[in-house]
């Protein structure tokens, strides 16, 4: 897991270089030369995508996705560990169902092309089942994890 986890990373900073470069290029090219290339912004929104879904799953693993905590410091250890469960038993099932449509998706676009690069849009959508995957994988993890703290009684209470 380790290994898949770093280069995820390294994809997701690889992907962002590339976005920089491309959409500096476009400025340049659009301001100084009067002329930008017509792939450059097309090829940032898709390096934009693959980062933000594949950084969803970056995302599971830390807690670190928005969640609404006005009660959670009001209820007591055992409820807060549930509603952390239900939580994330609803997460794994919506990642699952990201993943099983990203593939539908994703045999769709084999047969559309992109407009400025003219790439098969499979490729692009390859990230929502494997984003979904990756999130599903880290969802696992982290609802076994919140069902191991009840067992040992961790009382410790962080918002997922």
């Amino acid at each position: 897991m380790k290994f898949i986890r770093k280069a995820t990373e390294i994809v997701i900073i690889v992907l962002f270089f590339t976005m920089v470069a491309v959409v500096f290029l476009q400025v340049v090219a659009r301001y100084v030369f009067n002329s930008p290339p017509s792939w450059s912004e097309e090829l940032a929104r898709y390096c934009q995508v693959w980062i933000i879904i594949l950084a969803s799953s970056i995302c599971i693993r830390k807690g670190s996705h928005l969640a609404v905590d006005y009660i959670s410091h009001r209820l007591t250890w055992k409820i807060n560990r549930g509603i952390e469960i239900i939580t994330n038993v609803l997460v794994v099932f919506y990642v699952a169902v990201v993943a099983i449509f990203g593939v539908r998706l994703m045999l769709a676009g084999q047969y559309q092309v992109s407009a400025a690069i003219q790439i098969k849009m499979s490729l692009i959508y390859l990230v929502f089942p494997l984003g979904g995957l990756l999130m599903l994988i880290e969802a696992v993890l982290k609802t076994v994890e919140s069902v191991k703290k009840i067992f040992r009684k961790d009382k410790d209470f962080k918002t997922c």
